[in-house]
């Protein structure tokens, strides 16, 4: 493994992309806040939570799988993936169904056909970016993660003018149509299939590398994706649609800080099979900083009114949500680790268990019967999931 190396161009490539993409995806969230109701915000939040949930189990983790196993031929490891992931899309319907009866979710035919749409997009789109990854050009990396978002937020915003009446069923088509561009960067997987492209297949450091086992990495996807999926459903019963649009609003635009430290840093020195030139603390903090400023920004347009006066809620849930999203972005610094020196495994198994902390806190309000208003709710289980995360940094 190097120990020195300058930026590569992967890196640059990803983070241009990642930070045109946080824009696009920071200006559609504002769109919703402007151009639509909350009620539709909190409908297109849980049915898009839905789908994210049904296609997150089904990949299974394949995507980080994908990039720590360098040593596999890319179009091969690709194709695997991709029609495992399938697979388990068809054996988890029948979870899908069970958990919108117990959401007790309105119209959950509608429901469940948008969460398809959104789950098989979605579920190509997120295997077309480690591939381009692997195998795209710099320009292509960049673009993979680029456009998506920028589509989403023309159609969202053409919708928004000219149909406002469709509500939540346009934001979900916005989401639909960027998908569905997004996933289009799978082709190359689908040329010269019977070659191999040793060019793909960089010489990989002995101990990098994904040990998991299947049955591991469908648990531990399990668990993460029951956590966010419960966070919203829990939320909506607890305290409202508006409420749970809230939430998932400022997760939407302060969760962008650790996804760009994780795809433009952490993915890419797994690709390279690299150390990085800068400590994990310093890229943590650098990401903690950024996601404080994002807070201030939005406490800002909220103070100043310059969103709509149904959005004046966002408030109390600010300053809790930064310092969780500020730990985020510590792990996200160093979670290719775990993959470099060979402790995926035990890795995963840290993780469930901070899942688990997590739903805990989430639902035990609820279980026990405690009166908590939704600033207190969130300050309970934003503080502990901010705890959870610098542990598992440490």
């Amino acid at each position: 493994m190097k120990t020195a190396w300058s930026w590569p161009s992967a890196s640059m490539a990803v983070a241009l992309g990642s930070m045109v993409s946080l824009a696009a995806q920071v200006v559609f969230s504002l769109l919703m806040l402007r151009l639509f109701a909350p009620a539709a915000v909190g409908a297109f939040s849980v049915i898009s939570q839905m789908a994210f949930f049904w296609m997150t189990l089904a990949l299974a983790q394949s995507p980080i799988k994908f990039l720590a196993d360098v040593h596999l031929e890319p179009r091969l490891a690709i194709r695997q993936a991709l029609h495992a992931s399938a697979v388990r899309l068809l054996l988890l319907a029948p979870l899908v169904v069970g958990v919108l009866w117990l959401g007790n979710v309105a119209q959950a035919a509608q429901v469940w056909l948008w969460a398809v749409l959104l789950a098989v997009l979605q579920m190509g789109w997120y295997l077309a970016q480690p591939l381009t990854l692997r195998l795209g050009s710099s320009l292509s990396t960049a673009w993979v993660r680029a456009l998506p978002p920028v589509v989403a937020l023309a159609t969202a915003a053409l919708v928004g003018r000219c149909w406002p009446h469709m509500g939540s069923l346009g934001l979900l088509a916005a989401a639909a149509a960027g998908y569905a561009v997004g996933a289009l960067w799978l082709w190359p997987a689908f040329t010269n299939a019977h070659g191999s492209d040793q060019a793909g297949v960089p010489v990989q450091s002995p101990t990098q590398g994904d040990a998991r086992s299947t049955t591991l990495r469908l648990a531990h996807t399990a668990v993460d994706a029951l956590t966010g999926t419960a966070l919203l459903l829990v939320w909506q019963r607890s305290h409202g649609l508006a409420e749970a649009g809230f939430l998932a609003v400022l997760l939407r635009v302060l969760g962008f800080v650790p996804t760009l430290i994780y795809g433009a840093w952490a993915q890419v020195l797994l690709v390279k099979d690299m150390k990085g030139p800068l400590s994990v603390l310093w890229v943590g903090l650098g990401g903690a900083a950024m996601t404080a400023l994002m807070g201030l920004i939005g406490a800002l347009a909220v103070q100043q009114q310059w969103l709509a006066p149904s959005w004046a809620g966002l408030l109390p849930y600010l300053p809790p949500l930064v310092l969780w999203q500020g730990g985020a972005c510590l792990l996200a610094a160093c979670s290719h680790l775990p993959y470099q020196r060979g402790r995926s495994e035990s890795f995963s198994y840290v993780a469930m268990g901070f899942d688990a902390m997590q739903l805990l806190v989430l639902c035990l309000p609820v279980l026990a019967g405690w009166t908590l208003d939704s600033s207190t709710h969130v300050w309970w289980l934003s503080g502990a999931s901010a705890i959870g995360l610098l542990a598992m940094s440490w």
